[in-house]
């Protein structure tokens, strides 16, 4: 599927990345393995993963090369894609992994832990992406059409709630807008960007998690194994893949879901005067249906006072 790609996977030496970059060389990809082999709260460097990546890569009788640039920042995330440039002389394609996680309630989080968690993941994305971006548009201005593919990683979270982790879950929305914004930006030069939202066991992941394995011996198939996901960003990869652009996809093992973002769900409208505020007390919780939850209407009590205090206001003039 992938053979003469040239693919560049960041946050490649461990968890999902890891297996991203050994299943794109599995399918004929050489790949660049970005990872500065931080522990989960970003500390530290170590080139040891990225470099069992690739020794595992080209024991299969892949082709990876290391490269420990850090991708948060303009300069580094430009030699890795230059890393590729260098090496193979081409890019087709990135994929955007690396992150950490300092997880806080808000009223802890410290301004370090937001910066840093909103740079590797979003600020990370984008100075991966621009330089990769710039070389297929040049590419396409000299008639050179790479068809690239940049594919994003965000998170379940943004479904689900992210209770201790507003810097994560701003920067994986961050991703997906940005995402879709690129994939318009760049569809006039053939490349798409689309954005996964993974499950699977990891390092970050189980961060404070106990996983039970107890099932894992009942069966062979296991849906927290991050090859589900490195199997669907192959194909996301690949020319078979080529006709979509600026989607985001959940991969929960053998589940894959497509996500709609920014959906309009329902609407109020009224085209005489527009509403009042004193009217929204009434049809703002009629846009959440009925039943016995924290969207219900007012008592009538409540809503009754409201108006009479309302009608007392005299309205500014046109």
């Amino acid at each position: 599927m992938l053979d003469g790609k040239v693919a560049l996977v960041t946050g490649a030496g461990r968890g999902i990345g890891r297996a991203e970059a050994i299943r794109l060389a599995a399918y004929g990809a050489s790949v660049v393995v970005n990872d500065l082999g931080v522990a989960t709260d970003g500390t530290g460097t170590d080139d040891t993963p990225a470099a069992e990546v690739v020794a595992t890569i080209r024991d299969a009788g892949g082709t990876a090369i290391v490269d420990t640039h850090d991708i948060s920042s303009p300069a580094g995330g430009a030699a890795a894609v230059q890393a590729a440039l260098d090496e193979w002389g081409r890019i087709d394609v990135v994929v955007n992994n690396a992150g950490f996680g300092r997880p806080h309630m808000v009223f802890n989080m410290g301004d370090d832990e937001w910066d840093a968690v909103v740079r590797v993941h979003l600020t990370g994305a984008f100075c991966v992406s621009r330089p990769a971006c710039q070389w297929w548009r040049n590419e396409a201005k000299a008639g050179r059409p790479r068809n690239g593919r940049v594919i994003n990683t965000s998170t379940g979270l943004l479904l689900y709630g992210g209770a201790g982790q507003s810097n994560y879950v701003a920067a994986k929305a961050g991703v997906v807008a940005f995402t879709e914004a690129i994939a318009t930006e760049m569809a006039p030069y053939g490349v798409t960007a689309n954005a996964v939202m993974p499950s699977g066991r990891t390092r970050l992941a189980t961060l404070g998690w106990r996983i039970d394995r107890s099932r894992e011996r009942e069966t062979s198939f296991d849906p927290t194994d991050p090859n589900h996901v490195a199997e669907f960003v192959a194909y996301l990869a690949s020319p078979a893949a080529g006709w979509i652009s600026g989607q985001t996809f959940q991969v929960r093992g053998g589940v894959v879901e497509h996500v709609r973002s920014w959906d309009v769900d329902t609407q109020i409208e009224r085209h005489d005067h527009g509403w009042t505020a004193g009217d929204l007390v009434n049809e703002i919780p009629r846009m959440f249906g009925a039943g016995a939850k924290r969207s219900d209407p007012p008592p009538k009590e409540w809503q009754e006072s409201y108006h009479a205090r309302a009608a007392s206001v005299t309205a500014p003039a046109d």
